[in-house]
């Protein structure tokens, strides 16, 4: 992914502009293939080298951003590896503590013969200086070894360097919101759930000619944002494959951190083809409980909408196998207490569904904020679900239904 050192936008009053490749992408193609090339013929050799290699190319200085950043994309593609031929930190003690030992013994006007010292050292483990002395070193990023070149080309690097940018914009948004149109309900649902796999919460509004979304997620709304922007970058293609769109975004952009805004919109574009996931949270707890004979488990295809309120879109719908009953299941983590305090007011509000929402401690929330009565449950855990405890409070929502 890009950095947003490699983006190439102009700023327009309280606006970030993106600059496209537009007639520069002959030229992205040729630096793309030069890139590729020289990564190819390093396999085999440490990092540094390649490192070194793409910094000596000598592009003019318009074209630098976008070579780097072409880099950049290559690199994250590539396979390293530590060729470690035992413990490096144990042989560089061994090394300079015998060059302490020796240098100590030094006479007057003597010096340390290193070459002497590493060949003693190689012979005593068996092999030779030139290895030895590569080894020493061998945990150190710059000499992990190149030993494969992922499935990239120059071709898909370019026609992908625009929505690089606009990834990389918002690794420094705060603030997010869509406006889609013609999104069809699975399509939708499928976006949700994405979203959520990326510990997204997406507060989901009717308009009159589609849905709006709000983004929210547990490092939102304030401006340590690397990490909400970083699940904001990998969810950006399955945005904008969802249908006719305009995202915009309120940002903290470079060293000044000036509050700018981002927009980006058009057409849908290709699909990601990317299944829907549960997040790790919520596919540990439908394996557990499948294995249960009591219970019927499924995943979720549903949006719960209360019109002119909100809408949440659960993870799990769970069926008693005694008494055909069923209750949907959100896994909430630890997302924000905003978005707990959304759930309860649409509860409140009228949200008929059974629906139990499992959210961590670490949110500070009381399942007493719904009550007994209610056709909703709140669980509260501290690190794993307990598998005991929801089944008592999906039980007890179920005998009210």
């Amino acid at each position: 992914m890009l950095s947003p050192e490699h983006v190439h936008a102009r700023r327009h009053k309280d606006r970030l502009e993106l600059v496209a490749l537009g007639p520069k992408r002959a030229r992205a193609m040729e630096l793309a293939e030069l890139a590729l090339d020289l990564a190819k013929d390093h396999l085999g050799r440490p990092r540094e080298e390649l490192e070194q290699a793409w910094a000596a190319i000598e592009v003019e200085a318009r074209d630098r951003k976008l070579f780097e950043g072409l880099c950049k994309r290559i690199d994250d593609a590539l396979v390293f590896e530590a060729m470690l031929e035992g413990d490096p930190v144990d042989l560089r003690r061994d090394v300079f503590l015998r060059a302490a030992e020796a240098r100590r013994a030094l006479g007057a006007g003597e010096s340390l013969d290193r070459d002497a010292l590493l060949q003693a050292l190689a012979d005593e483990r068996g092999t030779d200086a030139t290895t030895l002395e590569r080894a020493l070193y061998a945990d150190l990023r710059g000499a992990q070894r190149l030993t494969g070149v992922g499935p990239v080309t120059a071709t898909a690097l370019v026609e992908s360097h625009d929505l690089a940018q606009a990834q990389a914009v918002l690794l420094r948004a705060t603030r997010v919101t869509v406006e889609l149109e013609g999104a069809s309900p699975l399509a939708l649902r499928g976006l949700l759930r994405k979203l959520k796999f990326q510990r997204l919460l997406a507060s989901v509004h009717p308009t009159e000619t589609g849905h709006r979304l709000e983004l929210d997620g547990p490092f939102s709304l304030f401006d340590a944002v690397t990490k909400y922007g970083l699940a904001l970058a990998l969810s950006l293609p399955s945005i904008l494959a969802c249908g006719r769109h305009r995202l915009c975004a309120d940002l903290r952009w470079g060293k000044e951190r000036l509050p700018l805004q981002f927009v980006l919109d058009g057409a849908a574009r290709a699909a990601d083809n990317q299944p829907a996931r549960l997040s790790d949270e919520a596919e540990s707890l439908r394996a557990r409980l499948a294995a249960k004979d009591a219970w019927h488990v499924e995943i979720a295809d549903t949006i719960l909408d209360l019109p002119g309120v909100g809408a949440c879109v659960p993870d799990l719908v769970v069926t008693q196998r005694a008494t055909g009953k069923r209750a949907y299941v959100e896994v909430m983590g630890f997302w924000s207490r905003d978005a707990v305090w959304r759930r309860v007011e649409l509860v409140e509000q009228g949200l008929g569904e059974r629906i139990l929402f499992c959210v961590s401690e670490r949110l500070r929330v009381s399942e007493a904020v719904l009550p007994d009565e209610a056709p909703a449950g709140l669980l509260v855990y501290k690190g794993v679900i307990a598998l005991s405890a929801f089944e008592a409070k999906l039980v007890h929502l179920l005998r009210n239904a």
